[in-house]
């Protein structure tokens, strides 16, 4: 078995370790691995001139029309996206570490050349949105134990970052979802195209240096092997079942409790998973910043505490209790939190006094100071936002306050809660908040 590694270099006798230019003929190999990130990479060098990048014959590539001293770019880039075409045709494999599609505009004499031009793809699939998705994560999961791809998955788990995802609705027949990610993307795939097959894996986060990458060249190897054998049997005959060997049916079914033992497992996690997030997310009041990070805590803790919250993000904020309404403004910042979220609210504030011509009443959540442990901050915020908080008769909190009032409404305080809501409807500057947190 002989293997092409593309982009990143793996240590084994088995192995041909090049760039996307420098390679030998891609049809030449069993299989071919490729780091798509370094497609990119490469190409731009030579559109930038940053790098002399070589052909396999040692001429050098120039982002222009070839001539008797250089290899044209366009041209060496059109030879691998024939060499893939054949290398598949004979029912080999491709293995991508997969990375959203780019473009790449100013390669001379090819328009419309992007990062995976050069790999082909099934009928009605294209290796971009809607169908190839950017994506970001590390917890990812096999789902198919049997998949040639999965001891990869399993073996180097704490060290993946997915970095793209496939949409499924556009896999088609002949897909297969191996991997997939704790929101369940699908992360892993293998697709039939031609006669070959092409396998998508997240990416390592870090392959090591020297030694460290021994056991990635063996997995790899081992991966690629199972996944030949496979597609040189084929999916075995109808009659084949009844052909018994020796003790094969014991080891079906202890793999078949295996695999469900495994399912229930993976279940479980879940499950405590979800319980753990519906508490854990409350501590992000104390770090987290912007629309989609603090904002959404503070509305859930809100909640917690008794108001109705508007529930669509895309919508301002308003709380609401009984018959009173505050308008919500979240601001998290790694210095003081200036006046940004006074002007927001003030805005809002006499708008809502042209339509209902009667005034509103506000609340504003700072997070000063976040990546700082909240007994070493200073003022969360500025002294010219609490004057004009003051001034405009609107409440003013921390996220530490809000994750303390949180702490008593678990604990089932509903005095505490209670005057800690009524303080919000009431505050006209800086609010004050409940009881001190007790030390563990």
């Amino acid at each position: 078995m002989r293997v092409l590694v593309i982009g990143f270099p793996l240590p084994d006798p088995q192995i041909d370790n090049y760039n996307f230019l420098s390679a030998p003929s891609f049809f030449d190999y069993d299989a071919l691995v490729v780091d798509t990130a370094s497609v990119s990479r490469t190409i731009e060098e030579v559109v930038d001139q940053s790098q002399e990048r070589l052909t396999y014959d040692e001429q050098p590539v120039v982002n222009g029309p070839a001539s008797p001293v250089a290899v044209g770019l366009a041209d060496a880039l059109r030879r691998r996206q024939e060499e893939t075409q054949r290398l598949l045709a004979r029912g080999r494999l491709v293995v991508c570490f997969a990375h959203p599609d780019v473009p790449h505009p100013r390669v001379a004499g090819f328009p419309g050349c992007h990062r995976y031009y050069w790999l082909p793809a099934p009928a009605s699939l294209a290796y971009a949105p809607p169908q190839l998705m950017p994506g970001e994560g590390t917890e990812v999961l096999s789902t198919e134990a049997d998949h040639p791809f999965a001891p990869y998955i399993d073996r180097f788990r704490a060290n993946l970052l997915y970095h793209a995802y496939f949409s499924e609705g556009g896999l088609g027949p002949g897909a297969r979802v191996f991997a997939r990610s704790a929101g369940g993307a699908a992360v892993g795939v293998e697709l039939a195209v031609g006669n070959g097959r092409v396998a998508f894996l997240p990416p390592l986060r870090s392959l090591g240096t020297g030694t460290d990458r021994y056991p990635v060249a063996g997995c790899i190897l081992d991966c690629i092997r199972r996944a030949l054998s496979m597609a040189a049997a084929g999916p075995p005959p109808s009659w084949a079942s009844s052909y018994a060997l020796p003790g094969l049916a014991e080891r079906e079914a202890r793999r078949h409790e295996a695999e469900g033992e495994l399912a229930a497992a993976e279940a479980r996690l879940a499950e405590a998973r979800a319980e753990a997030e519906t508490l854990e997310h409350y501590r992000r009041l104390l770090w987290q910043e912007g629309k989609h990070g603090l904002e959404p805590n503070v509305r859930d803790a809100l909640r917690l505490l008794g108001f109705t919250v508007t529930e669509d993000l895309d919508r301002p904020a308003e709380a609401v209790w009984e018959e009173q309404t505050l308008l919500l403004e979240v601001e998290g910042s790694s210095e003081a939190v200036d006046m940004a979220p006074h002007y927001r609210l003030r805005r809002r504030l006499d708008e809502a006094l042209e339509r209902a011509a009667c005034p509103h009443r506000g609340l504003i959540v700072v997070n000063g100071y976040r990546l700082r442990p909240p007994e070493e901050r200073p003022a969360q915020y500025t002294d010219a936002l609490r004057v004009a908080a003051e001034s405009m008769r609107y409440g003013l909190i921390t996220g530490l306050q809000l994750f303390q009032a949180v702490e008593k409404a678990l604990e089932k305080d509903e005095a505490a809660v209670a005057a800690f809501r009524e303080r919000l409807l009431s505050a006209e500057g800086a609010a004050p908040g409940v009881a001190e947190r007790q030390s563990a």
